[in-house]
This record gives structure tokens, C-alpha cells and sequence, in this order.
């Protein structure tokens, strides 16, 4: 499986197959250390990954980046960010029928409730973006 710059498999970069949800869950591990931990804590609550519970440990961290103090880390929680994105971006695009069901249910429109929604909207990917119930 080939990988993008953003750690995400590409299935237009000649991969045999799309883009799993665990492929998916690996890529946003591969760019972030705090879900990797997430992931690490959650596979020892439920035994096994559910997509769409991740989600929700994903759209938390992506908070916490939005919320980063200037002072501290602001420009390492940019990057972060900015990482966990386009990988979302690109599973959106490269997915699975189930990939894309998980990011458009339980990343984007789920991140319309949130107190960070506005920062977050600008910054989104045009597929991501595309499944906002408001679009």
C-alpha cells in the first residue's frame, strides 16, 4: 500500500485496494502521537476498532489543537492538525464505501456540533467539507 505525504494510502497513487477504516485509523496514528494513544486505549476498552467511537477521539484532539494556547506548542499543534486533515481528506477521496461512511457521519458532520466548528470549517478539505449538512 502506498502512502501519501500524509501517511494515508492512496488508491490513485496505485494501490490495489482503497482505503480502510483500520488503514485510515493507522494513517491518523502515524501523524499524531496523541491519537495513537487514543487508539492504543481505546482497542484495550472495546478489543477492537470501532470507527465511529474513534471518530469521536479524533474530532477531541482536533479541539485540542484548535484550542492550543499562542504561548505553547501553538506551531507543533498546527502541524498536527493540519496532518490529521488531509488524512481525513485523503481517506475521504481514496475510502472504502465504510471509510467514507465514517468520516462523512462521524468527523463531519458531527464536527458541526462543536464549540470549534467555525475555526474548523475554513480548514477542512473540499471532500470533507462537501458532506457538512449546511454546506
Amino acid at each position: 500500500m502506498i502512502r501519501s505525504p500524509s501517511g494515508v494510502a492512496s488508491a490513485q497513487a496505485g494501490a490495489s485496494r482503497p482505503v480502510t477504516n483500520v488503514d485510515l485509523a493507522e494513517s491518523l496514528c502515524d501523524v499524531s502521537a496523541q491519537l495513537f494513544e487514543a487508539r492504543r486505549v481505546h482497542l484495550r476498552a472495546y478489543g477492537c476498532l470501532l470507527p465511529h467511537v474513534f471518530m469521536g477521539d479524533v474530532l477531541r484532539r482536533i479541539g485540542e489543537c484548535l484550542g492550543m494556547p499562542a504561548v505553547r506548542g501553538r506551531a507543533a499543534a498546527k502541524t498536527e492538525l493540519r496532518d490529521i486533515l488531509d488524512t481525513l481528506e485523503r481517506g475521504m477521496v481514496d475510502g472504502d464505501r465504510e471509510t467514507r461512511n465514517v468520516i462523512a457521519l462521524s468527523f463531519s458532520r458531527d464536527s458541526e456540533m462543536e464549540a470549534f466548528f467555525e475555526k474548523l470549517r475554513p480548514l477542512m478539505g473540499p471532500s470533507t467539507r462537501a458532506q457538512l449538512q449546511g454546506r
